[in-house]
């Protein structure tokens, strides 16, 4: 529409030097007159044509408006003939960073128990472009719903899921956890409008009593879960030193259950079949009390 107005001047213009230029003219010049006017007027249309026209880039809608009216259809990209006295307001519905430019929001929260935190937020999302011609009646332009939509449903988003978490938790190595809590709570906010893609917790930061009482915390946990460690290897080894005595145990009464008298005195006689001459053995009596015997010879 900002081309409109140069082009009716043009038109008007042109037939103003049309109708009148000839008859104020210098002699001999009245053709060139004519000539001049009515290029003005077609000039003025072929701009007045070419605003009827316009392109929606890859990546983006178009919401199409004239005195007050909007069209509640958004154009896609291409390109469309319009009204040349119609409005186009360009939107983009490509995956976008809030805050733009690698920027972080600051958000002062509280957690389950009360403590004040501050986190610094950013967000990837995009524009349902089905909702653009809706977006643009109620909110305005694409900066203007980025304020309004995006920044309160990051804000109130992040602190309703903060709210949920213990101080813990919040400083947890891993908050992937506390990221799609957060991305469901602000995805909640925005309803339908926009589509939240991921939350990323850049930092959190607390007062220095509160931080120096979760690194105390964090120190006494490690330490109970390496002694509890070392007191499972302790119990670990004991019960293996159990089972090898037991093993042991068991191994000493089988060999006991198999040291019969018969089976003794067969041993008994066969060593004495591979000893030499003049050997002295002891020999058990029923009463009691050893003989000693010298092989091939007299007894003592």
């Amino acid at each position: 529409m900002n081309v409109i107005i140069p082009s009716v001047f043009l038109i008007v213009l042109g037939a103003v030097i049309y109708v009148v230029g000839p008859k104020t003219a210098k002699p001999g010049a009245a053709g060139s007159t004519k000539l001049a006017g009515l290029g003005a007027m077609i000039g003025g249309l072929v701009l007045m044509v070419s605003s009827g026209v316009t392109v929606i880039g890859v990546g983006e809608v178009g919401v199409k408006h004239f005195l007050g009216t909007i069209d509640m259809v958004p154009l896609e990209q291409g390109v469309h003939i319009i009204n040349p006295f119609a409005s186009i307001e360009k939107m983009s519905v490509r995956e976008q960073a809030y805050p733009p430019d690698s920027g972080v929001e600051q958000i002062e929260a509280q957690t389950s128990e009360q403590l004040n935190v501050s986190l610094e937020i950013s967000i990837l999302f995009r524009l349902d472009g089905a909702n653009a011609p809706d977006l643009f009646q109620r909110l305005g332009t694409e900066n203007q719903i980025k304020r309004s939509i995006v920044l309160n449903a990051v804000r109130n988003g992040v602190r309703d899921a903060v709210a949920t978490k213990s101080i813990n938790q919040i400083f947890s190595p891993d908050r992937r956890e506390v990221a799609n809590d957060m991305l469901r709570e602000i995805q909640a906010k925005a309803g339908d409008r926009i589509e939240v893609l991921d939350v990323f917790v850049r930092d959190v930061q607390a007062p220095a009593t509160v931080r120096q009482a979760i690194e105390d915390k964090l120190a006494r946990e490690q330490q109970v879960a390496s002694e509890a460690f070392q007191t499972d290897i302790i119990r670990e080894r004991a019960q293996q030193a159990i089972e090898e005595a037991k093993g042991v145990a068991e191994a000493q009464t089988i060999i006991t259950a198999g040291l019969t008298q018969a089976y003794l005195t067969y041993h008994y006689i066969e060593k004495l079949s591979t000893l030499p001459a003049g050997s002295v053995v002891y020999v058990p009596t029923e009463g009691g009390i050893p003989l000693m015997r010298t092989l091939g010879g007299g007894g003592n």
